[in-house]
């Protein structure tokens, strides 16, 4: 694993997932012949006879249970797609063609029919992790990049048999990437850097402009309900809101200011679509909120949070809410910055690496233990559970005209699910 991998738990053998043991038993061995019948022995009996663990080998309990636990789990995705040799840790759903692109530590990015597993085109441009790839807002272009820095964009054919798909376009190398999106109404790319800078190219033409960095990682980014703005956080505690056409600091809070962070590990940004507010929130558990003018409160969630959304636009309740890695999902109400209700994990300790909201009340949240857990936002009771991944989930996208759900996780596969009726 490369020093720049993202981080996953090594807690299983690679390449060990088979859960029994197929043991051929000497032929020339005949049964005792006052034997009646097949004695019945478990397992970890068999393997002792025949000397599988040495005597002074202890079996690992913990990968015992783990073990368990995977065989226990029922596979409900319409499709697993198994290309991939390593983890993968980006997904996307193109919004009308029937085709997914995936990404992953193998250096490699697959664009592929969600119906079939066909694989469409392989993009083998990238020498590092690729975490990120994307379809534009309408389709018309992909891109990826890897953890190196160096982003390709392709553009997409419109005919379905046309072969190849693809045509690279645009291609660039920056730092270090922390992350990167596609405006969500222009054909306008957005990365952060690990060094600070955030840079926005127009597509096709490569037109770019920089907002200057201040050597620290822009650790994450969001754009604004308008798509004017970009609101950003860096590792050193500093938020700020950048203009994007002037490339000038509308809004900024430092380590200095009363509500600022300080030095953080980790943390997110939220915009709320139909009004300028703005919410940031540290892996500690301190939760920023901001206007255009500046930060106008701050509160204390009890959880450290790994990830935050608002609620949709239309929905009546205005709401955010909060993952942790000790798997719960606090939901806030904003207009008075109040805990309104909490979302239990079916299964302890299961963390919460990414959440969105699928509608005005349902959230989905992807865990470190490989399940889909769909919650109702007003009350926290869970709606439904999604299985077939055994490890973490590092990414999904949501296709609402087709109901379908596409999920990446550390296991090695990418999985379409169909998303039961989720309601008002």
């Amino acid at each position: 694993m490369r020093e720049n991998t993202p981080p996953h738990r090594p807690d299983f053998d690679d390449g060990d997932d088979e859960l029994l043991e197929e043991i051929e038993l000497d032929g020339e061995q005949p049964l005792d012949e006052n034997d009646d019948e097949m004695e019945e022995i478990t397992l970890e009996q068999l393997e002792a006879r025949l000397g599988i663990h040495d005597d002074d080998e202890e079996v690992d309990e913990e990968e015992l249970r783990d073990r368990e636990r995977i065989a226990a789990i029922k596979d409900e995705a319409l499709f697993t797609f198994r290309y991939h040799k390593a983890p993968v840790f980006a997904c996307s759903l193109h919004p009308t063609h029937n085709w997914a692109v995936t990404g992953s530590e193998d250096d490699r990015a697959y664009v592929w029919d969600v119906s079939t597993g066909e694989v469409l085109y392989e993009i083998k441009d990238h020498k590092d992790t690729v975490t990120e790839a994307h379809f534009s807002h309408d389709g018309a272009y992909l891109a990826t990049g890897d953890l190196s820095g160096e982003l390709y964009v392709f553009k997409v054919s419109e005919q379905r048999d046309e072969r190849p798909i693809l045509t690279k376009v645009w291609e660039y190398s920056m730092s270090d990437m922390s992350w990167l999106f596609w405006h969500r109404g222009a054909h306008v790319l957005i990365a952060g850097s690990d060094s600070g800078e955030v840079f926005v190219w127009r597509i096709p033409s490569g037109d770019c402009k920089i907002l200057a960095g201040q050597g620290s990682r822009c650790e994450s980014g969001e754009l604004s309900g308008d798509g004017k703005k970009l609101f950003t956080v860096y590792m050193n505690g500093t938020v700020k809101l950048w203009d994007l056409k002037s490339c000038q600091v509308l809004m900024e809070v430092n380590e200095a200011h009363p509500m600022g962070f300080g030095e953080i590990t980790h943390a997110v940004v939220a915009c709320e679509r139909e009004s300028p507010f703005y919410i940031c929130a540290e892996g500690s558990g301190k939760i920023l909120f901001c206007t255009n003018n500046g930060p106008v409160s701050t509160v204390q969630s009890e959880h450290g949070i790994e990830c935050i959304a608002f609620a949709p636009s239309s929905a009546e309740l205005k709401l955010f809410a909060c993952g942790s890695l000790d798997g719960q999902i606090s939901v806030w109400d904003y207009t008075k910055y109040t805990l309104r209700t909490i979302c239990e994990s079916p299964v302890p300790n299961d963390g919460v690496l990414r959440m969105k909201w699928l509608n005005d009340h349902t959230i989905l949240a992807a865990t470190s233990q490989g399940n889909l857990n769909g919650f109702d936002a007003r009350t926290g009771s869970l709606k439904f559970t999604l299985t077939g991944h055994y490890y973490h989930i590092y990414e999904f996208s949501h296709k609402p005209q087709d109901n379908l759900l596409l999920s990446v996780s550390e296991d090695n596969t990418a999985k379409v699910f169909k998303l039961p009726v989720l309601g008002d």
